[in-house]
């Protein structure tokens, strides 16, 4: 097996980068998180600023 050079290394394209399903489903189910947080938080303040509170 030969050796590789630092300059030599640096012209190999790609290198195994690749997106895969699983990364893909990953970034989703973080969006999905971040959206939900957001929607729960905005009603909250929405309801509290018209005093729609629900009574225990």
């Amino acid at each position: 097996m030969q050796e590789i050079k630092k300059q030599e290394s640096m012209l190999i394209i790609g290198g195994g980068v690749s997106i895969t399903g699983a990364l893909v489903e990953a970034v989703s189910g973080v969006i999905e998180v971040v959206f939900g947080i957001g929607q729960a938080l905005g009603s909250a303040i929405r309801r509290i600023s018209g005093n729609k509170l629900c009574g225990f």
